[in-house]
């Protein structure tokens, strides 16, 4: 629904297949919705995956930042809200809002977004086609997203290779599925008695089905820095803040 403001709104439900082992609402589920929110509400203003695909493009995100003052329960209705804010360079600012049925916060966010070229796989030239997103600013958005800083070295290396189910309509892997390779380098113990806070993913390089790459970590005072490489390039940098439960 487009509200007189310019904000879109949505009305969702978090279910139990959205929680982790420990029954919390999951950084992973946070994203999909995002995802989903920024996909119907590009589609009412005839920019969606419909047009861009006309146009030889594709959507992608390049950088999110989460920042949750209260999980999500499941099972209850609460309001998402979503307003497309600064445009530059072809990069496209989205805000976030997640509200319970009494309008609490629960949680904020911002991504940038980017048109991608579905041929060279590199920023599209072609954006004309785009009409006016209707930019708009909301009291308490939050701040364009930087990019994030990581420790100079992480000492723990692990693997891990991009499978079908991780990979999405455009061909690799799906934004919220970095996500979960983080959570899943949480000792379970840690994790048990931990809850996220504040979550950051950079985008560098879009993988795909069957490469592999080496993750760089460390979780030092509650946060979990993590790098990701291929060939020695980087592809995504992960941030995640827990506070004790």
């Amino acid at each position: 629904m487009l509200l007189s403001n310019g904000v879109f709104r949505q009305q969702i439900i978090f279910s139990p297949e959205d929680t982790d082992t420990f029954g919390r609402v999951d950084g992973r589920a946070i994203l999909i919705r995002f995802q989903n929110i920024a996909g119907e509400h590009f589609d009412t203003l005839e920019a969606g995956l419909t047009s861009a695909a006309e146009n030889g493009c594709f959507w992608a995100t390049a950088r999110t930042t989460v920042e949750i003052s209260f999980l999500p329960p499941t099972g209850e209705e609460l309001t998402l809200d979503t307003w497309p804010g600064k445009q530059s360079h072809g990069i496209y600012m989205r805000h976030y809002l997640l509200q319970d049925a009494a309008g609490r916060d629960l949680l904020r966010g911002v991504s940038a977004w980017v048109l991608m070229d579905v041929e060279t796989r590199a920023l599209a030239a072609n954006r004309d086609w785009i009409r006016n997103l209707g930019v708009i600013s909301q009291p308490g958005e939050m701040a364009g997203t930087q990019r994030l800083r990581l420790p100079a070295q992480l000492p723990e290396n692990s693997f891990r290779t991009v499978t079908a189910a991780e990979t999405d309509v455009n061909g690799h892997m799906n934004n919220a599925e970095y996500y979960r390779w983080g959570a899943d380098l949480l000792p379970a113990d840690y994790a048990a008695g931990h809850r996220l806070r504040q979550l950051g993913i950079d985008y560098r390089k879009e993988m795909v089905q069957g490469q592999t790459a080496q993750l760089h970590w460390q979780l030092a005072e509650d946060i979990l820095s993590l790098r990701g490489t291929v060939d020695g390039k980087e592809t995504f940098t992960l941030r995640c803040e827990y506070d004790p439960i």
